[in-house]
């Protein structure tokens, strides 16, 4: 399988997907589209990940760029590509399909708990709730025809699923399962990244404190590419 990753800040790569996709046998294309790199047609590739970022999925005004790569996640579901969001590569999506990236009235940040939808369960391991990291300010609404997979205390969409006019499966989650200890390290390393304290909000130290959550979030992760690379 072709993957093309949509890459929107430096510092906010794919993780453990390489591995993944190394594992499997599957090529990666990156795209840094936040440093010039042009799309590659949609014929170039058959999964298509846009990743997190620092900018809202509304920032158009800002980041001229945003605006085509919606436009370019609208073609890839035309064209029967399957498309992964994460992060603010799933307020694109939502935003791209119908629904709206939005500023929301808190922030997650660190390993906060998620709860599986009854549609969800399957796709997670189970409909027990589980810990993911998190690292956002926004949040989004359903585009039409998308199925809630996920939700917390903090923000009511964590995740969805929809099928594209072609059959192929469109999914997106608001957490991060991708993200390794030493990106993690890397990114908590800049000088006053973390927000203000909140109930979901973590200190950098809290988020260092159990490094098993990053192996466990990595077999999450593989488990539900695994299985959304194989479904129709």
């Amino acid at each position: 399988m072709r993957l093309l990753l949509i890459q929107h800040d430096p510092l906010d790569g794919p993780g453990a997907l390489i591995e993944w996709a190394a594992a499997r046998g599957h090529t990666l294309t990156t795209c840094l589209i936040c440093q010039g790199d042009p799309l590659p047609p949609v014929r170039s590739f058959d999964l298509l990940v846009s990743l997190g970022g620092p900018m809202g999925a509304y920032d158009e005004g800002k980041h001229p760029w945003l605006a085509a790569e919606k436009e370019c996640l609208r073609q890839a579901v035309a064209a029967g590509k399957k498309i992964l969001g994460l992060c603010l590569g799933c307020q694109l999506l939502a935003d791209a399909l119908g629904g709206r990236a939005l500023r929301h009235s808190c922030k997650e940040f660190g390993w906060q708990p998620i709860e599986p939808t009854a549609e969800g369960g399957p796709w997670f391991g189970g409909q027990g709730t589980f810990r993911a990291f998190q690292w956002h300010g926004d949040t989004y609404t359903l585009p039409p025809g998308a199925v809630q997979l996920a939700r917390n205390e903090a923000a009511e969409q964590q995740a969805f699923l929809m099928k594209g006019p072609a059959g192929d499966q469109v999914l997106g989650l608001q957490f991060h399962l991708e993200w390794t200890e030493q990106m993690a390290r890397e990114a908590l390393a800049e000088p006053g990244v973390a927000p203000p304290p909140s109930p979901s909000v973590q200190t950098p130290g809290e988020i260092l404190a159990d490094l098993t959550l990053f192996d466990s979030a990595k077999k999450r992760f593989f488990a539900l590419l695994d299985r959304f690379t194989a479904e129709d």
